[in-house]
């Protein structure tokens, strides 16, 4: 099987990552026994509808995922893919390593998240040991993980964290907004700290709405140090206000709709700062924004 590199450039969508003999048959088994230890541990499948969080043993699916990069069509052509080009920019553009499969009529592919912290530079010096010695890394590299984050079967797309899919695919189609209920529940959540409940409710819009969906789903305030999260806003300008409540910092959501929105956006990790130029962009524009 051949690998290929998901990246987040439109004109060059999907590369061919070139392996020597031996390699490509080591990688294929990992890929496989990684798989197997996906659908082991995945066994009871759940229809993902954006609120649900799985337990153990449980996975969640898209029965009716639309494969617009063409990840089938790239595993039964894989000549047709043009071969990714050794430099550090094209790694950096790397969100996905995937290979993948036909069983009979079936379609298969088999997806890794990828991430810069996976690139090993020629920057600097890198070593590996072999032999008893440590050689120096010669050229660009990257490292694999030790699981699959995603597994597409025709349209079914099977995974685990809705966060890790979605730094992968464009779900946006597949998740519902927030109700009153959700919104309600968000609010009162222990994470947050909203003054006005009902006011919060009625500005709520179908952009906010997704939003908050979006961020209850990759339950990321669960994960985040709320000081450190602080310092991340204000490069892009945003100013993230705590409160205590009942001894413990939480987030304050603004009253004011701009300035939610704002939050919100980055809450969903909408904003990134480009690794080569330092400058500031929103991800589902790709425009440069200023401060």
């Amino acid at each position: 099987m051949n690998l290929f590199a998901l990246t987040r450039d439109a004109s060059r969508r999907v590369l061919r990552i070139p392996l020597s003999a031996d390699i490509q048959q080591e990688v294929t088994s990992m890929f496989e026994e990684q798989e197997a230890e996906f659908r082991s541990a995945g066994q009871q499948e759940i229809a993902f509808d954006g609120k649900y969080k799985p337990d153990d043993g449980e996975s969640l699916f898209i029965a009716d995922y639309d494969d617009l990069d063409n990840l089938h069509g790239a595993v039964t052509n894989p000549l047709s893919v043009p071969e990714i080009s050794p430099s550090t920019g094209e790694f950096e553009s790397i969100k996905a390593l995937f290979l993948g499969r036909s069983d009979g009529a079936k379609k298969i592919a088999l997806i890794q998240n990828f991430d810069k912290r996976k690139i090993i530079s020629n920057k600097g010096l890198s070593l590996f040991h072999s032999a008893n010695v440590y050689r120096k890394v010669e050229g660009l590299g990257l490292t694999l993980d030790t699981r699959l984050s995603v597994v597409l079967e025709d349209t079914k797309l099977s995974f685990f964290s809705f966060f890790a899919a979605r730094q992968i695919f464009d779900l946006s189609q597949y998740y519902k907004e927030a109700t009153d209920d959700d919104l309600n529940e968000f609010a009162g959540g222990k994470f947050v700290h909203v003054g006005d409940v009902a006011n919060f409710v009625t500005l709520s819009d179908t952009w906010i709405r997704r939003k908050v969906a979006l961020v209850m789903q990759s339950a990321i305030l669960e994960r985040i140090d709320l000081e450190e999260t602080k310092k991340a806003a204000q490069v892009f300008g945003i100013e993230l206000n705590t409160t205590t409540v009942d001894g413990v910092a939480v987030l304050v959501l603004p009253e004011n709709k701009p300035d939610l929105k704002k939050v919100l956006r980055f809450l969903d990790e909408d904003y990134f700062q480009s690794v080569l130029s330092s400058t500031l962009h929103l991800s589902n524009s790709k425009r440069q924004i200023t401060v």
